[in-house]
Order: C-alpha cells, then sequence, then structure tokens
C-alpha cells in the first residue's frame, strides 16, 4: 500500500476549487487521482471505462466547482462522486460491471499480483455488490472504515461488517 499524502483540507483550499484555480485541481489529483482509477478499475473492470469514470468526477468537480465550499470530507465527497460516474459509465455502455482484467491497470504499481488470479476473480465477483464495493474502497481506495461510511451514507459499523463477511467469504471460497 502506497503512503497517503495529506490533502490541504482548509478553508483556503476549497475555496481555492471553487475558484477553479488549476493548482488546486492538481493537487486533488495528485492525491486521489491513483487511488480513484484502482477503484474506478476494480468497479468497472475495463481501463477506458475506469478512465472515463475518474474524468467524469473531475470534469464534474470543475463545472460545480462553486459547491465545493459547501464540502465538510472532500475525500468522501469526491468518492461518492466516483460511485455515481462508474454507475453512469456501466449504465452508458449497457452492461452490467465487468469481471477483473488478468491485466494490471498501467499506472499503478503496487498491486498484489494475486488480484488476477481466476480463482480470486471469481470469487470476488460472487460477494454481493455492497461488500465488494466496500472491499475496493478499502483496499484500491485507501480509505478508512469512517471515510468509506461517508462515501457510502451508512453507518461506520455497517462498513465494518460488510468488510468482515466479504473477508470471510472470500476466505471461505478460496479454501475451497
Amino acid at each position: 500500500m502506497s503512503e497517503k499524502k495529506s490533502l490541504p483540507g482548509d478553508a483556503r483550499f476549497l475555496a481555492a476549487l471553487a475558484a477553479g484555480e488549476g493548482w488546486a485541481f492538481q493537487s486533488l489529483y495528485d492525491f486521489l487521482g491513483e487511488r480513484l482509477y484502482r477503484v474506478a478499475f476494480a468497479l468497472l473492470g475495463r481501463r477506458e471505462d475506469a478512465e472515463d469514470a475518474v474524468q467524469d468526477v473531475f470534469l464534474s468537480l470543475v463545472r460545480y466547482r462553486k459547491s465545493l465550499l459547501q464540502v465538510a470530507d472532500l475525500p468522501a465527497y469526491v468518492f461518492a462522486a466516483l460511485r455515481r460516474a462508474a454507475a453512469q459509465v456501466a449504465a452508458s455502455r449497457a452492461r452490467a460491471p465487468a469481471p477483473l482484467e488478468a491485466e494490471v491497470p498501467a499506472g499503478v504499481e503496487g498491486d498484489s499480483p494475486g488480484l488476477a488470479t481466476d480463482r480470486l476473480e471469481r470469487a470476488l465477483r460472487a460477494l454481493p455488490e455492497e461488500q465488494r464495493e466496500v472491499l475496493h474502497l478499502k483496499i484500491e481506495g485507501e480509505l478508512t472504515f469512517a471515510e468509506i461510511a461517508g462515501v457510502l451514507g451508512v453507518s461506520l459499523h455497517t462498513v465494518a461488517s460488510r468488510y468482515r463477511r466479504a473477508l470471510e467469504k472470500l476466505r471461505d471460497r478460496l479454501k475451497e
């Protein structure tokens, strides 16, 4: 897992985003871009779709930048936007989210090579969507349970429970 960079979270940073300052959007992308891509790739299964979803998120942030002044948790807000963008990309492709590709996404270092195995892919696809989503946000997005709760709009207990159940199901399926 990569070291987390700290995002400027003060009012001046949000004001710079709201004003459309390029450096602020670049900082936001530098901070979250790779993690957003990994989560989008995990949810959508195709490099092109993941790139489209992340691009849609940043275009939306620029388009509605004035509303960023009211955002309390910027990473949670951006990952929630990614969930919506990924759902829209999947719907526009008129298909359900595809299975994980056997390749490692370009520009993503440190991915576990075991994620691409057929057994693990099948086990991940067999998880209920809500558990798979929590797993991807935790592992690929490197979010805390509290951040995931904010993204999903559920309680911290619910996130922890979904994560635990997902790991148990994966463990059981991989033992078979």
